[in-house]
């Protein structure tokens, strides 16, 4: 009986220490994970760090090594019960195996109310700066700049001077619509000689710039009428960033998929000058040798998955309508290759090729190519060693 109690014991602490998951420390002095030299691939794992009380927003973005984009990116927003010292960000197990990874972790703190509104003056500056100088009196006529061209420039404008800043209440960043465009073409298409010829030469200068400080100012009060939302939400800026570079994940034990199931082929053959084709499908076995795959694309697939190249042979010959039979010489079975992909993680669709010759001739002069398209049960089996 104790020993049975031991057992039990024994089979819950390993059951409890399975279920938790692996915890990497940030350390903001040093830019580095501080307790583990590599990090999990096929499960969650938390990534952890100290913060100050000020700090009210975490962004981790995961990239693979080198690259320019992020491939994953997660966030931590405090709750405002929440008076904690400490963040935590869990990662799903969506990382490959023996890879590198660059990580960055950003720390935000709130704005006040004074702060949001000299980010708004500042930007509408900048703004209105711009569109002066993109709208202009040349002495004949008012010039507008191609407003297509106005429009991206604006756009790129706002997402440089909101770079740092996100918005606790999930709010994306403004995306600035078309009625700039709309606006734009409006001034352009103004007949403002018909409005200035009525004036004296001395008053048209004058005229003609109030005319346009007071169209830029209308266009800049457009463009924020779409920004003031996602200022006005619970806005937090940056303020630190570190980066903590190649981090490697865990080495995976070494499986081949090996995989078993049905294949589709067409045998034509001419009887009485006459092409009659013997469609049927038999069961095969392979193997699949898997491409390395490290977009993070692949990574989040749930649908398809694990591209790679297969072969294998079937278990019957394949037979014409005039039951002639034919297999690969040499190994006396329809040999079989192909590029394929995994469905649902079980299940390999393969496109490609049997090789074939008639059945009893032992060279290779009468080889073909028959098309075959295959759904096969994929399963890994663990060859013994690490990657």
């Amino acid at each position: 009986m104790k020993n049975l109690s031991c057992l039990l014991g024994l089979l819950f602490c390993l059951t409890s220490s399975y279920g938790q998951e692996r915890i990497v420390n940030v350390d903001f002095e040093s830019s580095s994970f501080t307790n583990s030299p590599t990090i999990p691939f096929d499960q969650p794992f938390i990534i952890q760090g100290k913060i100050y009380k000020e700090v009210e927003f975490v962004e981790v973005l995961i990239f693979n090594e080198n690259a320019s984009r992020s491939a994953f990116d997660y966030t931590w927003n405090r709750d405002k019960r929440n008076d904690s010292e400490i963040f935590e960000i869990v990662v799903p197990g969506t990382l490959v195996s023996s890879s590198k990874y660059d990580f960055q972790v950003k720390t935000y703190t709130e704005m006040s109310p004074i702060q949001k509104e000299m980010l708004k003056e500042s930007l509408r500056e900048r703004i209105v700066y711009y569109l002066r100088n993109n709208i202009s009196y040349s002495g004949n006529r008012v010039e507008v700049s191609q407003p297509k061209h106005v429009h991206r420039d604006i756009c790129e404008l706002v997402n440089d001077a909101l770079e740092y800043y996100r918005s606790k209440n999930a709010i994306d960043q403004p995306v600035i619509s078309n009625l700039v465009v709309e606006e734009l073409e409006r001034y352009a298409d103004f007949k403002f000689r018909n409005f200035l010829k009525k004036k004296q030469i001395s008053e048209q200068d004058s005229i003609a710039d109030e005319m346009i400080t007071e169209r830029v100012n209308s266009l800049a009060n457009l463009v924020m009428s779409e920004i003031e939302p996602y200022i006005n939400s619970d806005l937090v800026q940056l303020h630190r960033k570190i980066d903590i570079q190649s981090v490697g994940t865990d080495k995976d034990i070494f499986t081949l998929p090996v995989n078993a199931g049905m294949y589709a082929w067409s045998k034509s053959v001419d009887i009485n000058n006459t092409s009659v084709s013997n469609i049927d499908f038999t069961p095969g076995l392979g193997i699949t040798l898997p491409f390395s795959n490290r977009s993070s694309l692949f990574s989040r697939a749930r649908l398809f998955d694990s591209f790679g190249y297969s072969m294998g042979v079937l278990i019957e010959p394949v037979t014409d309508a005039n039951g002639n039979e034919y297999i690969t010489p040499g190994i006396g079975l329809p040999v079989y290759a192909g590029l394929g992909f995994r469905i649902f993680k079980v299940v390999r669709f393969n496109v490609g090729a049997l090789v074939l010759a008639e059945q009893g001739i032992q060279d290779f002069s009468g080889l073909s190519l028959l098309p075959t398209a295959g759904l096969s049960l994929e399963l890994n089996v663990w060859m013994g060693i690490k990657k």
